[in-house]
This record gives structure tokens, sequence and C-alpha cells, in this order.
């Protein structure tokens, strides 16, 4: 089997010939693992480790973005970043101070003409023989809730959620408008060529939601369920990213027409990979599972190789898995275990 058709085999739920594997990892950990395998760029390290995904994303190329003096610059939703270590932080949520619908429609949304959809076709011909991905590495892929808390505050957009619903729903709305479109011109140009269509929205923290399932059935789920038909018109898989104890709402997803569920964040209350293979495992196909926060970032290499293991044998019967971390992996992850975790599975 190449990498393609072991992804489609495991999300048709037929064991492949090994368990299929990807990487999230933030650039310092991909830095290390270039000097390491003596490669100039991250797809030398992607075929070093046997990963068998890859993400695939139109440029840029809009108004020219302001940088300003202090460091930080400005995105094209109108976002004041800066970076703190290499995590990406938003400085000033241009929309903390709205009002009305009408201050909602007055910000200078991004436009779908920005992007450069025909550069994609030879980046997805040259990458024929891998389960390709629509989805930014970055912080950009399709979404309405993370973007509409990027925009309003996160505290602010909670809030509204509440007691000012027509405001979330102006923003939540806006961002979905941008984003079908968006998302229709990549499936227009590459649709026949990619695999997966990637959403990342996360609704869990921890310990549990970060809204309630009614508030998720009502702002969040029409926007994604409309996403995702979209996609489907086009061949595609649907991969729905949220972090979490999200067990509650994962009917929800099967129901949206979710093929494939990221990242397992098994630290999370309800989170059991047993449990959700026995429950769910007829309906999705599992991405991630492999522990950040403790085993990958703090075990042994013999601890990783043992919970790579224990995960390709509860999650991987009959198909349905594929493994990777359930995050970016940290820059204080040993080079040690996370070779360990990709030599394992091969």
């Amino acid at each position: 089997m190449n990498s393609k058709q072991r992804v489609l085999a495991t999300i048709n739920h037929v064991e492949p010939d090994r368990e299929p594997v990807d990487l999230w990892a933030l650039s310092p950990v991909t830095d290390n693992l270039r000097a390491h395998f003596g490669v100039h760029d991250d797809e030398g390290v992607w075929q070093a480790l046997g990963i068998d995904l890859r993400s695939v994303w139109p440029d840029y190329i809009g108004p020219p973005l302001p940088a300003l003096d202090d460091g930080s610059w400005m995105d094209w939703w109108g976002l004041r970043k800066r970076m703190i270590g290499p995590f990406e932080e938003v400085v000033e949520p241009p929309l903390a101070d709205a009002q009305t619908v009408a201050d909602v429609e007055a910000h200078p949304w991004p436009d779908p003409d920005w992007f450069d959809y025909e550069g994609l076709r030879p980046t997805c011909e040259a990458l024929g023989e891998y389960a390709l991905v629509i989805r930014d590495p970055g912080p950009n892929a399709t979404c309405v809730l993370r973007l509409a808390m990027f925009l309003r505050s996160m505290e602010k957009l909670m809030t509204d959620l509440a007691l000012n619903p027509d405001l979330a729903q102006a923003i939540i709305e806006r961002v979905e408008r941008f984003y079908f479109e968006f998302d229709r011109r990549i499936l227009e140009a590459v649709g026949d060529l990619t695999d997966i269509y990637f959403i990342a929205d996360d609704v869990g923290v921890q310990d549990g939601l970060m809204i309630s399932p009614r508030m998720f059935r009502q702002f969040v789920k029409p926007s994604l369920q409309r996403f995702i038909a979209q996609a489907k018109e086009y061949g595609q898989r649907v991969m729905y990213h949220t972090c979490g104890a999200v067990r509650r709402l994962i009917p929800d997803f099967i129901e949206m027409g979710v093929d494939i569920l990221n990242p397992i964040q098994v630290s999370a209350n309800g989170i059991d990979p047993a449990g959700l293979k026995r429950d769910f495992g007829d309906a999705l196909c599992f991405h991630g599972a492999l522990d950040i926060q403790t085993v990958l970032s703090q075990g042994t290499p013999d601890e990783v190789r043992a919970e790579v293991a224990r995960l390709c044998r509860v999650l991987g019967q009959g198909g349905g898995f594929i493994l990777a971390p359930t995050n970016n992996v940290m820059p204080e992850t040993s080079l040690e275990n996370i070779l360990a975790l990709y030599e394992a599975v091969q």
C-alpha cells in the first residue's frame, strides 16, 4: 500500500498493512528533526518518519499585511497578532467594542479573491501518493466559533451567546460566509485530487464542554453542517478537530457527517479510547490519541512504544485509526520519544 491507499483503507474500516501516521508539531520540533535527519525542509522530515498525510492550502496573494514596529502584525482577518514563544497570540480583537449587527457588518472582512487557488493543483499532483488534507497547518483552518472568539474576544463572545445572541450570530454568519466560498473555490480547483476536508472548531476543554450542547446546536452546528455538505458534494471525507472532553457531542458530529474525529485528547474527561471504539468505532475513524501532555513529553521511549502498541491494538482493530499526537508536539519533547513513536509503528 502507498500512503493514500493506507489512509483511505483505514477510513473505510479496513485494516491496512500498518497504522497510518500523521505529525503535528511546532516549528522548533521540526527544526530539530530536520537537523537530525540532515534534510532541508519539512517534507524531508515527513518522508523520513513515514508520514502518510499531507496538508494543502492556498497561498495568500491579497493586499500587503501591515507589520508593526513592536513586532506584531495584522492578518487577513484584521487581527493584530504577536508571537509568544512558538505561538501566535491575538493582541487586539477588532470586534471587541462592537455594539450592533451594523458594527459587525462594517468590519473589513477578508475577500476569497485574496488567495491563489490555481497554484494548488501542481502541489496536489506532486503529492499524489499521499492522503491530501485541505487544511491550513497554522491558525486559519475552516471554523466558525474559534474565529468568532478571536474577533470578539472569548469572554465577550461567550457572554453574547447568552445575552446578545443576534450579535454573536452575526459574527458567526460572516465567518461562515467567507469560509463557505473560500472552501468552494479550493474544492473546485483540486477536489478531484484531495481526500479529506478539515474543520478545526474547538468546543471542549479538559473537564467538559466550552459551550452547552444547546448552544452548540443553535450557533455552531448549522454552519458546520453546511461546510460538510459542500465538501461531500466533492467526494471528500471530513475530519473534525476539537480538543477536550467532547464525548457528549460525538453523536452530533456523526449526524453532521464527520468521518474522522481528531485529536482524541485522552487526557480529557471521558475520552477513553476503548469506550470510543466500542460506542462509535463503526461510524468514525479516530485520528490522534498519542498523549502529548504526559506520555510523549514526559515518558521514556519504552513507554512511548508501549502506548503506541496499546492504541493500535485498541483503536486500530478493524481499521479506523490514524496514529498521531493529540496536538502539536511541544519543543520540550525529546527527540528520542518522537523517533520512538514513529519507529514503533514501522
